[in-house]
């Protein structure tokens, strides 16, 4: 109860603000330079007719307070041409957003100008200033365009950068090239995604109310990671919400041969796999971790020993018919800021997402092709086929939340970021190896596979940004690190070799014997980074010098544990059920079967890694 308390304590202090202002509206902006697309800092914002005034900070953001009615908003800068926001309406208690307002040179023929337009309500000609003035080629989508194409995640929104495809809907392409060239980074810090085989994380966990902006680069800056070739996807998620931020999503899914199917595969596994993650059902099983395992060739373990070794491995080695459900996601996100008496600004984030697809194919084929004997003969027969039915369910849980602190001069940020994914797989295939094709025996065979993915990632950033007082001098830096974890626990392959009188058997130069393993690998992967920039002119016109340095820090540790059923004497007669294997009659001694350790010793598929990468390096833009 005390904690509840306490939650509530801060949402309600967050929120003490707009309760106080209730008799008056707050306008929130930001000014850019219209040349650079750079915040303007020290810009003067003023409703004409009134004392009511504000500055811009480093960020070129203002915020002020006035009564219910509609105002002119002057926007101005030493040398560059005011800009009228007119018809700008304050509503009591409510937060009127001017964003992007951009200014430009004045005339030197006639002095200041003052244009007068509509209040804007979109960032895209800030970005669009920012690709032309950029040195590099950029790319991507602001929080105003964000709003008008309605999209509910990043993965979503992605998709409308030009030259930008996504697959799956998480995971991005840039240019065509596969995702091994493609990096990600949150906030301008590089994260792991969850997929050993892949560079990238999934970015549809990202809900778009908390996305500032989304920029891809194309081509590389001597302040970017060195290790990508086709493009950088850089998601910044919003610091300092504009407006209270309180979104919740509901969503359904439905293919007719997927969902509401009887005949859909799956297994007994935990009962959190709806959370995404084991609740220790199919946990190594206890001195799974020997050299030797128990077996009854060792004489140090006895039969008892043997046989509660066995026993401790789940029973489960076939899919069962159950009905599947529809997909559905849920998400829900929340932010605000608040202005605190002595002027400076506290703000926060909040998003959770879950997520629940089902997948079912009832005709699928795989296939193994081989070159003939006959080296004039350049067609491809096949060796082997599995032809069957396939279940998927994926469960993605997914938290950030961040706080930020702002004064006039300075912003410290820290974010917490967790992704939680879990995947179940059923399958049943037949099996039919050709007899003819090179080195093949020709055989049938009926086959359960089964197998559960674990992946977790933790990603932790502290960050500042610090400006002197002349606002020429610029200091950024970037503590971060990321403990990735990913799981395999108890994958199960269960084959049946179906003999020509059609009895069900075990044969390892056939089907094959029942195998399981456990694969398990943990990565922490941290990151220092400290970026100072020099403003100055050069030749009569804006100039900057940047430099710096950053290090990363990996560490990796792989593991592969294989176990393969054995029989000591004669194989016992089985129905063709796997999951009547492993009955107590059948374990070792009542019974002749016992797991054996597939790996050997060292283990080939096990390794411990480490990687420092240092880099600095300086660099100027006019």
């Amino acid at each position: 109860m005390n904690h509840t308390i306490k939650v509530l304590g801060i949402f309600f202090a967050m929120a003490m603000p707009l309760v106080g202002l209730s008799q008056k509206g707050i306008v929130r902006g930001e000014v850019i330079d219209g040349e650079t697309g750079e915040p303007l800092f020290s810009a003067n914002a003023v409703l004409k007719g009134t004392m009511t005034g504000s500055t811009t900070d480093f960020d070129g953001k203002f915020e002020l307070s006035a009564e219910p009615g509609k105002y002119t908003l002057e926007v101005s800068f030493i040398g560059m041409a005011s800009v009228n926001i007119t018809e700008l309406e304050v509503k009591s208690g409510e937060v009127n957003v001017v964003n992007a307002v951009a200014l430009k040179p004045a005339s030197n023929e006639l002095g200041e100008v003052v244009i007068t337009a509509a209040a804007t309500k979109n960032t895209a000609a800030a970005l669009m200033t920012l690709k032309k003035k950029s040195t590099n080629v950029i790319d991507g989508i602001s929080a105003g365009e964000l709003k008008k194409t309605g999209d509910s995640d990043a993965g979503d929104a992605a998709k409308r950068v030009t030259g930008v495809s996504v697959e799956g809907g998480k995971y991005v392409y840039v240019r065509g090239i596969g995702d091994r060239y493609t990096k990600t980074m949150l906030n301008g810090v590089d994260i792991p995604g969850l997929d050993p085989d892949r560079n990238a994380i999934q970015i549809d966990i990202f809900p778009t109310s908390l996305i500032d902006n989304m920029t891809i680069l194309k081509s590389s800056l001597a302040e970017l990671p060195a290790d990508f070739t086709g493009g950088l996807v850089n998601i910044e998620l919003k610091d300092f919400p504009e407006q209270p931020v309180l979104d919740v999503s509901i969503g359904l899914g439905y293919t007719p041969s997927m969902h509401f199917n009887s005949d859909y595969l799956a297994y007994e596994g935990g009962k959190t796999d709806f959370l995404a993650f084991d609740d220790g059902t199919r946990a190594l099983p206890e001195g799974g971790d020997l050299d030797p395992i128990p077996n009854p060739v060792d004489p140090q373990f006895s039969d008892q020993d043997v046989n509660n070794f066995v026993s401790d491995f789940s029973p489960v080695l076939g899919a069962m018919k159950q009905q599947s459900f529809l997909d559905f996601d849920l998400g829900v996100s929340a932010g605000n800021q608040k202005a605190l008496e002595s002027g400076n600004k506290i703000g926060y984030i909040f998003s959770l997402t879950y997520k629940n697809s089902t997948k079912f194919y009832d005709d699928v084929e795989f296939g193994e092709y081989v070159r003939s004997g006959s080296p004039d003969d350049y067609e491809l027969e096949y060796t082997t086929t599995r032809k069957g039915a396939y279940g998927d369910n994926n469960v993605l849980l997914g938290g950030v939340a961040g706080l930020a602190y702002k004064t006039q001069k300075s912003k410290y940020q820290f974010t917490v970021l967790h992704l939680q994914n879990g995947q179940t797989q059923a399958g049943q295939f037949e099996i039919e190896n050709s007899g003819t094709a090179v080195g093949q025996s020709g055989y049938q065979a009926f086959s359960n596979n089964l197998a559960y993915s674990q992946r977790a990632i933790t990603n932790v950033r502290l960050s500042g940004e610090h400006h002197t007082d002349d606002d020429k001098w610029t200091v950024a830096w970037k503590l971060s690190p990321t403990f990735s974890k990913i799981n395999e626990p108890d994958l199960r392959t269960t084959s049946f070799t179906i003999t020509p009188q059609g009895d069900s058997i075990f044969s390892p130069g056939a089907g094959g014997t029942p195998k399981r393993s456990w694969r398990d690998l943990n990565e922490i992967n941290a990151v220092a980074q400290l970026n100072l920039t020099r403003e100055f002119k050069l030749f009569e016109r804006s100039a900057s010098l940047k430099f710096g340095a950053s290090n990363v820090y990996k560490r990796r540790n792989y593991e592969i544990l294989t176990f393969n059923l054995q029989s000591f004497g004669s194989q016992p007669s089985f129905s063709g059920d796997p999951n009547q294997v492993l009955i107590d009659e059948n374990i070792f001694a009542d019974g002749p079967l016992y797991y054996t350790a597939g790996q050997g010793v060292p283990n080939a598929n096990e390794y411990s890694s480490n990687a420092n990468n240092t880099a600095v390096y300086v660099s100027q833009e006019a």
